[in-house]
């Protein structure tokens, strides 16, 4: 299948479907999207050449909710049917009809919460009571090194995360090798 793995809710979409087997002659391409909670999508395609087009709309999509989803395709012919294949694929939000988004990415909402819990550490200004027990239940507490080692690593998984993005991208993985 060759699809688009991300689909952005409220985006028109649009590709072509090569299939070595069967011919597009006489067969008919068709796509189903399966949300978890929501009611499955049909998205249909037309014969172009020796393939087929696949066109879904603006306002198709812009009733999808973001997520995960499961697009499934197969073919047709009378009483035959062949299943192509199944992916997994991400609904994106309609960042032009939603009022709130926060768009970081995992790794970096947790390096916003281990800075501020770094920061409020230190702020406090008084000695920090690693661990204490009230009426047989304990209560421990991470020590500054703790979280500074939690701060460092989320910095490296965000710098990680931005070196895939750039790669995506077309951008340099921040290496020049050369050979003479």
């Amino acid at each position: 299948m060759s699809a688009p793995t991300q689909f952005r809710a409220g985006d028109s979409v649009v590709w072509n479907e090569t299939l070595s087997y069967p011919p597009a002659d006489g067969w008919v391409l068709k796509y189903r999207l399966l949300f978890a909670g929501a009611t499955a999508v049909e998205i249909p395609s037309v014969a172009s050449g020796d393939g087929y087009a696949v066109s879904i709309d603006a306002s198709t999509s812009s009733a999808w909710v973001a997520g995960s989803a499961t697009l499934v395709s197969w073919v047709e012919r009378a009483a035959e049917r062949i299943t192509i294949g199944q992916m997994l694929v991400e609904i994106l939000p309609d960042l032009g009809a939603i009022a709130n988004y926060d768009g970081r990415t995992a790794n970096q909402k947790a390096l916003a919460d281990a800075k501020a819990a770094l920061s409020a550490y230190l702020a406090s200004g008084r000695g920090h009571v690693a661990e204490y027990s009230i009426a047989g239940r304990t209560m421990k507490f991470r020590s500054m090194d703790e979280i500074a080692a939690l701060v460092e690593h989320y910095e490296r998984e965000c710098a990680k995360d931005r070196a895939a993005l750039a790669l995506l991208d077309g951008g340099s993985p921040g290496r020049v090798m050369t050979r003479f």
